[in-house]
């Protein structure tokens, strides 16, 4: 072998050497920056998760989440939007979220676009995405909160929750004291005697009743109002009859419905028999806002509806 040949060999293996020793260090410095990397234990309803200290891409899989989560400065990089996001997120909030990848569906989001995404936190809820929490956990850390089946308490818990996670609690919890602050503002601004209400949803002439277990009937709570169903139920909707309807006869009828003009209800013989349609104090409403937005700033949006509807009649 010349000598030409022998320093051409001896330069590759020293350049080969070279090569695996960088990558070794590089290997090192990663899992070294991987310990080092500071994280918190946050406890959630299907138990507790550590979570990077300061997570900066995240999922949510319910719509109440995304306002919970820019309430604490961070706009996710993933939402399970139902593939309708025109229809079932408020176009403000749009468009502070723009440059977001859906995920699927809430009831039944995309596992693998959820994996493409590479977050450091899922934020899911308890109750539809339980049974995914595992194949969940294993593409990122994942909490579960409440948000579909969540009475207005549980909103502001999951609210508090959220910016303990990705560590805005101060100001998360600035967000809640104001929101607390502006219900007592709006409550004293109520009439003496406000009556009681009852939220409906309309869905073609089929009548869903919300309990006092409904974050939007605990909005109206907060305000004073008092729900006009009386009895004891661990649901937050029950389905009526008309007669039914007639029987608990509400001083104030708040119809949800995703379309607009007068509810098919209203065909009815019996509806005309219903004080609310007597003294006109039957609104409608949109149900995306008063139903699917189940957030801090969701309540704040029903608040501030709920006073120009029921305090002043218009």
């Amino acid at each position: 072998m010349n000598k030409k040949k022998i320093g051409l060999l001896a330069f590759i293996t020293m350049l080969a050497i070279g090569m695996l020793i960088g990558c070794s260090s590089t290997n090192k410095e990663n899992s070294a920056d991987e310990k080092n990397e500071k994280t918190r234990v946050v406890k959630h309803e299907l138990g507790e998760t550590k979570v990077k200290e300061n997570p900066k891409r995240v999922v949510v899989l319910e719509l109440g989440f995304i306002d919970a989560l820019l309430d604490a400065g961070i706009k996710p990089v993933g939402v399970a939007d139902d593939d309708k996001a025109e229809q079932l997120i408020d176009k403000d909030v749009l468009k502070e979220i723009k440059g977001y990848k859906s995920v699927g569906t809430r009831a039944q989001p995309s596992l693998e676009s959820i994996k493409l995404l590479k977050p450091d936190l899922i934020i899911a809820d308890s109750e539809r995405h339980k049974n995914v929490y595992k194949e969940l956990s294993k593409i990122a850390p994942t909490i579960e909160l409440k948000n579909l089946n969540a009475n207005y308490d549980d909103l502001l818990n999951t609210e508090l929750k959220v910016g303990e996670a990705v560590g805005k609690k101060a100001k998360v919890e600035k967000v809640v004291e104001e929101h607390k602050q502006k219900m007592k503002d709006l409550k004293a601004k109520a009439p003496k005697n406000p009556g009681n209400v009852l939220v409906i949803a309309d869905a073609n002439g089929n009548i869903n009743a919300r309990t006092s277990n409904f974050f939007t009937t605990g909005v109206l709570e907060q305000l004073g109002f008092k729900n006009a169903l009386t009895d004891p139920t661990k649901e937050y909707s029950v389905k009526m009859t008309m007669e039914q309807l007639v029987k608990a006869d509400p001083d104030k009828l708040i119809v949800m419905r995703n379309e607009k003009g007068h509810t098919p209800l209203a065909k009815q013989p019996l509806w005309k028999e219903l004080k609310a349609v007597k003294n006109n104090q039957v609104y409608e409403v949109d149900v995306f806002k008063w139903s699917l937005r189940r957030s801090v700033q969701g309540a704040n949006g029903i608040a501030d509806e709920a006073e120009k509807l029921l305090f002043e009649g218009k």
